[in-house]
């Protein structure tokens, strides 16, 4: 050991210096979904003019449940000659969204015995959006692909191929209607000119209200209200885009985390998607502020849909939900509640305690709820997260055939 401090310790300094040493990261995709997958690549240079006898690269990443390693090594141990690279790689899945940095990498150097090592920290990141979950919208496209669009979860329509609108009905010819328009069997079936109508689809304008308070992440990290929350508000986006309606987005707690101005161009999907991915729940709920900023902004007659817990709710909220219908907007009120994501995950003491907070939770909920239904709100629906998604398709459709249909 003597022997090792007095003559090897100065020789291995003397060699070996971690200035020399460059690491490289490049990632295959800097955004990606949940449940997706990134090859991380590293490239090591010796750019000093002695060799390492034993360098140990070790790339830090998030963990607790963030991303998970389904392939590769992020570490390796290797002989590095002066001038020379080497390079490893490794695959991450995606596990929860968010906005992530990659690194920083740990470098170990050590001596031919062992016995001396030096180590650093280069502070190499790379950052990596991650988006929530698509598999929302896959199977939502799947269901609809075998029923046809638009008929998802019992509501059925019936299309004719170019006319880009749904057949209504039947009625008597009159001077003023287009000759191409007569329907030929009926009118024969008939003896009298009969006429083919159809009812086109107007679009309206919706606005996504996101609650980011910090009572929505109560609970797991994974499965907590506000992730339900976000999934739900980004199906509804791309429904809503899909069918060519403005969509917009806000997202509040006791202050504005992002705006998004609705429109129905091509870029507004990923626009929403981006915001969505970097939403942190934190604060008090401030919703007459949220409703405020977005009133003054947008033109009166949308549809607000406010996804909500409706817990901590002041007396601001009701001003709140008043100030929207002020200006002719109609009001859909989606909660998700707070035991039913909640339940599932405890047993014994812990749940019998739940369910003695539900009843009081639920009353005062109640109570609410009642005085909301005097503001001539659309909807108030307590959802759980089996019936969260539907719930959100069902209550757009329902939009959608209150807005407005035209006979043609």
């Amino acid at each position: 050991m003597l022997f090792m401090a007095v003559v090897s310790y100065p020789s291995f300094q003397a060699t070996v210096n971690m200035e020399d040493v460059d690491v490289q990261r490049s990632i295959d995709k800097e955004k990606t979904f949940v449940d997706d997958f990134v090859h991380i690549k590293l490239r090591i240079t010796n750019n000093g003019s002695k060799r390492i006898d034993y360098l140990e690269v070790f790339d830090v990443f998030p963990g607790e449940g963030t991303f998970k390693l389904v392939l590769g090594d992020n570490t390796i141990g290797t002989r590095i000659d002066p001038g020379e690279s080497v390079a490893f790689s490794y695959i991450l899945q995606a596990k929860q969204r968010g906005e992530y940095r990659l690194g920083p990498c740990r470098v170990v150097t050590k001596d031919r015995s062992g016995f001396i090592f030096e180590e650093k920290e280069l502070e190499a990141y790379t950052t990596l959006l991650v988006y929530p979950t698509y598999e929302d919208v896959r199977r939502m496209k799947s269901f609809a692909s075998r029923r046809r669009e638009g008929m998802v979860y019992g509501a059925h329509r019936t299309r004719q191929k170019g006319l880009g609108s749904e057949f209504y009905g039947i009625r008597g010819y009159t001077t003023d209607d287009e000759y191409r328009r007569i329907d030929w069997k009926a009118s024969a079936r008939t003896g009298k000119l009969m006429i083919r109508e159809y009812e086109s689809e107007k679009n309206i304008r919706v606005m996504i209200f996101l609650d980011a308070s910090s009572s929505m992440v109560s609970g797991s990290k994974f499965d907590n209200k506000l992730e339900y929350s976000i999934r739900a508000a980004l199906l509804l986006a791309h429904l809503a885009l899909e069918r060519r309606d403005p969509v917009g987005l806000i997202v509040f707690s006791d202050r504005l985390h992002y705006y998004i101005e609705p429109k129905s161009s091509s870029g507004q999907f990923y626009r929403i998607l981006e915001a969505l991915a970097r939403v942190e729940g934190s604060g008090k709920k401030n919703l007459y502020g949220a409703i405020d900023y977005v009133v003054k902004r947008m033109k009166k007659d949308s549809f607000f849909f406010i996804i909500t817990d409706m817990e901590e709710s002041s007396q601001f909220f009701l001003r709140a939900l008043t100030l929207a219908r002020s200006y002719d907007n109609e009001v859909i009120l989606i909660s998700p509640f707070g035991p039913f994501f909640e339940a599932g995950k405890l047993e014994g003491v812990d749940l019998a305690l739940l369910e003695a907070i539900s009843e009081e939770l639920w009353e005062r909920r109640e109570k609410l709820k009642s005085q909301i239904r005097r503001l001539e709100i659309m909807d108030v629906i307590d959802v759980s997260p089996q019936d969260f998604f539907p719930t959100i398709i069902m209550e757009y459709l329902k939009a959608k055939k209150k807005g407005g249909s035209g006979l043609v």
